[in-house]
């Protein structure tokens, strides 16, 4: 009789401490997105469009949306309401008001609800970059979700907050900051995740550790060199070879961390200079 009451207790104990754990994960994984979030909004502020002072590069939702696709549906609501609580507080201390902050969480939290629901409904739930199909299709979903986001962005904007700036400005700064952000940053996780569920040979982890290794130093050498015609040239000569050994030996997350190595900015710089010239 002890051993059948014990089983029964342990019965219950087990049906009662599966929900608190998800419960618990849930919490978790929503305080987890609302600060790196808010970090990521934080640091797009420092640039921003005029003359609707929209941030023109919006990473943070490349966090939530690479987060949400690659946990799958289960993550919905966390990454949704992990969303909203680190958008508010972020545009308030971007000096926006409070009603259009709200507005602005609305429109951020389901604009990742809707690209994770298009990659879901066209690729299954099980979601990773492993073919040229999924990467276009991820970009197609950046699209159309930040395109739906992007109007309830510009009533705000136009509506709320009362600015006299042109609502297809505004509309197109919040497509083209949240477009590249989502690119850049959602396919770095969704790679990760996929690595930690199937983890790489020891050697492929190595040999793409010394590939990154190699574009890290190559982009670090590019920044001592001149301000000359042949920079670009050299710039593709020797960083092309490692973005293409990433692409075609190793997994997706190496490349796109190598994707974010690339030194853009420095290139741009030599591009404007001449320019000037």
């Amino acid at each position: 009789m002890l051993q059948n009451l014990q089983k029964q207790g342990e019965g219950q104990l087990s049906i009662f401490s599966e929900p608190m754990w998800q419960w618990a994960g849930s919490v978790a994984l929503a305080i987890a997105v609302a600060i790196a979030y808010f970090l990521a909004s934080r640091l797009s502020f420092f640039l921003r469009t005029k003359p609707d002072d929209v941030a023109w590069f919006w990473p943070a939702a490349g966090v939530a949306a690479g987060v949400l696709i690659a946990l799958g549906p289960g993550t919905r609501w966390p990454v949704a309401v992990g969303t909203m609580v680190a958008s508010i507080p972020g545009n308030l201390l971007a000096h926006w008001s409070l009603w259009t902050s709200i507005v602005f969480a609305l429109c951020n939290a389901g604009q990742v609800l809707l690209i994770a629901g298009l990659i879901e409904r066209s690729f299954g739930s099980a979601f990773s970059l492993d073919s040229l199909r999924h990467v276009l299709g991820l970009v197609a979903a950046a699209i159309i979700g930040t395109a739906a986001a992007a109007i309830g962005g510009t009533a705000g904007i136009v509506l709320v907050e009362g600015s006299t700036a042109p609502a297809l400005t505004i509309w197109y700064h919040w497509l083209t900051s949240n477009v590249p952000g989502i690119v850049a940053v959602a396919p770095l996780l969704i790679g990760l995740v996929s690595a930690v569920r199937d983890p790489p040979p020891r050697s492929e982890i190595v040999e793409c550790l010394v590939a990154l290794a190699a574009l890290t130093a190559l982009s670090g050498l590019i920044i001592f060199l001149p301000r000359d015609p042949w920079v670009v040239a050299a710039v593709v000569a020797l960083l092309f070879p490692l973005l293409l050994w990433l692409a075609a030996r190793c997994r997706p997350v190496f490349a796109a961390a190598g994707v974010h190595r690339f030194p853009y900015n420095r290139l741009d710089d030599y591009i404007q200079h001449w320019d000037v010239r």
